[in-house]
């Protein structure tokens, strides 16, 4: 895994901060409904929604120096997802969050990108845990936190739904 301080670079991926012409590309990917079904809410984006979440992570990483990473392949240089870390409201937690077009499931991309991402948060933020959360019916999801070794804590609700809370110590 290779570091510097604008992006992040695995065997296959690309790890950088979400740019202004990565927006069609981005909407693409969240307003597909089996991506959208499993972030947040769980409600479809529009367009007007994925401009704010571009916007809400350009200023979590002015705010705070961390943020959320498109997520680039090497091979042909496409957004094929979005990793990073997110502060958890009223509290001191951050999560590891992650999500990637629907064509690019089952490719063991989720995996590398989060562990790059968990790499990260332990080498140069220094950070000695991160939560994760995840529908409890996104066994996919569930599968890539407990072999990154993730461990299920409870059920919580966050964005106005129940989630799986996982933690790990780093």
């Amino acid at each position: 895994m290779l570091f510097n301080k604008d992006e992040i670079s695995s065997e296959r991926l690309i790890l950088r901060r979400l740019q202004p012409n990565d927006y069609e590309d981005y909407c693409e990917m969240l307003m597909q409904g089996e991506v959208s079904k499993w972030l947040g809410s769980g409600k479809d984006f529009t367009r007007e929604d994925v401009k704010k979440m571009m916007d809400g992570f350009e200023r979590l990483w002015e705010k705070n120096g961390y943020g959320v990473w498109a997520v680039i392949t090497k091979e042909d240089k496409k957004l094929i997802g979005h990793c990073g870390f997110l502060p958890i409201s009223n509290s001191s937690e951050i999560e590891l969050l992650y999500a990637f077009s629907q064509k690019y499931w089952g490719h063991g991309y989720a995996s590398e990108a989060t562990k790059a991402a968990m790499a990260y948060a332990k080498d140069v933020y220094k950070w000695n845990s991160l939560v994760a959360l995840a529908y409890n019916d996104n066994k996919s999801s569930i599968n890539v936190l407990t072999k990154l070794g993730f461990k299920y804590i409870e059920d919580q609700e966050h964005f106005g739904v129940k989630l799986a809370y996982f933690n790990i110590n780093l």
